[in-house]
């Protein structure tokens, strides 16, 4: 009898954490920091980013897509990443307009594999609506994707 209690009840606990949103995520990021390769390249310039983003009730978001990065050459990519978003609004700056403040981390799959650490806003511009603003640093064993600091804004729709 108890293996089935355990079970029924791990089944109602994992329904109600998977209760969630999944939204479209659109984000565009520019290199504000690009250190130069042994071989005189820069290669990232920006970076534009399709995925679907999946937050949780506990303010934890997951996503996923493509990312495709601009710069002396041109390359695409499936980026994964993680945030966990302020509880409540880190600020409010207009009425009915709050501000989340978020940390987080990801991976994009490029010619090298990439990984950031990202931190940012996530502003309410409407009810369905959510503009984030944020900080990316690349970390990677190819100079060419290495050390760039990536500021970026997004759109959750």
């Amino acid at each position: 009898m108890r293996p089935f209690l355990l079970a029924a009840l791990v089944l109602v606990s994992a329904n109600a954490s998977a209760e969630g949103q999944i939204a479209s995520l659109i984000n565009f990021e520019s290199a504000a920091a690009r250190p130069t390769t042994p071989d005189g390249e820069t290669n990232v310039t920006s970076i534009i980013g399709a995925n679907m983003e999946y937050t949780l009730p506990e303010n934890i978001s997951f996503y996923g897509g493509l990312s495709f990065v601009i710069g002396e050459k041109f390359e695409n990519a499936i980026t994964l990443g993680s945030r966990y978003y302020s509880a409540t609004p880190a600020l409010q700056i207009l009425p009915g307009i709050p501000m989340w403040s978020f940390i987080g981390g990801g991976v994009s799959f490029l010619d090298e594999t990439v990984y950031y650490p990202e931190a940012g806003f996530r502003i309410g511009i409407s009810d369905v609506s959510r503009l984030d603003v944020f900080v990316k640093v690349l970390n990677s064993s190819s100079d060419t994707y290495d050390k760039h600091v990536m500021v970026g804004a997004g759109l959750t729709f």
